[in-house]
């Protein structure tokens, strides 16, 4: 498929919903918030959207891609932010089955994570995503377990995600053990007769200091925005931004989804894009809002 540029207009468009300001009441303890007006912003934004409408395999495949970027999140908790860029695909095999690929995969230097929905139910539909088995290694660091309980709200509206992760330090060969959580708000909006979906959401990496069985620990935090453009008779579109916040001395660190190829006729889910992970030390630099 041919590639094409984000229209950044709708991007633009979607995150001012999500993280636009609205004055807070005059006179009002949270005037001294520095947050408020955002939190306000986010709440106005989302009375101004619908609930999104995926089908099986789009709530696969974003599933898939949330297990992607929390895994490179928890990575970067022990083994760096440094410069990186890693090959993505996600594309469904069946309905509500489907598989992420980072760079060539399991046994080839890369990581598979298999994913597959729940049955359907009248309060949600749950995801379950596993590594592949084999060698997975991901930027060299080898991935020893991924076992991911995500869901989604029967309206699309709330994803869930609940994760462990092993990961075993190539030097020292001992695992490190996370925990990964976030909670997601998607929303729909028509964009000059296009269909985008948007999200916004924290999460929460933990660490375990021992086994996996005792306490974790929490030990950083990201915000998160992505969008998602159907195809609407063209290419699709679909990009994530997360960011993190806590610890302060780690702020800068960005990953960042990126795909113009991606499609979703016919009920399938393929998206063919990159993953970068790098570090940027001035929040106000362009490359923080822009698409890549």
């Amino acid at each position: 498929m041919k590639t094409r540029k984000h229209n950044l207009s709708a991007i633009a468009m979607g995150v001012a919903l999500a993280m636009g300001s609205l004055t807070a009441q005059a006179g009002s303890p949270l005037d001294s918030s520095p947050v408020a007006s955002g939190v306000m912003g986010i709440l106005d934004g989302e009375d101004r959207t619908t609930a999104p409408s995926f089908n099986r395999n789009e709530q696969v495949g974003l599933c898939l891609i949330e297990s992607v970027v929390s895994l490179l999140a928890s990575r970067t908790n022990d083994f760096s932010c440094d410069a990186k860029t890693y090959d993505l695909s996600v594309i469904s095999s069946a309905p509500g089955i489907a598989t992420a690929t980072i760079d060539d995969g399991v046994n080839l230097g890369g990581t598979t994570l298999e994913g597959h929905l729940g049955v359907k139910k009248d309060i949600g539909t749950a995801c379950f995503v596993d590594e592949a088995a084999g060698t997975n290694l991901l930027g060299g660091v080898p991935v020893v377990n991924y076992q991911g309980e995500h869901g989604w709200s029967r309206t699309n509206e709330i994803f869930n995600s609940n994760a462990l992760i092993t990961l075993k330090d190539p030097q020292t060969l001992s695992d490190n053990f996370y925990k990964e959580v976030d909670i997601k708000d998607f929303f729909k909006l028509v964009i000059d007769q296009k269909s985008w979906e948007f999200d916004w959401g924290l999460e929460d990496i933990k660490k375990s200091r021992s086994t996996p069985s005792n306490f974790y620990y929490p030990v950083q935090k990201w915000i998160e925005l992505s969008w998602y453009n159907h195809e609407n008779g063209g290419p699709g579109t679909l990009g994530v931004k997360k960011f993190q916040v806590i610890p302060r001395s780690a702020r800068g660190c960005v990953i960042s989804v990126h795909s113009d190829d991606l499609f979703n006729g016919s009920g399938e889910f393929e998206m063919i894009g990159t993953v970068k992970v790098k570090r940027i030390y001035d929040y106000k630099r362009p490359e923080m809002v822009t698409a890549e």
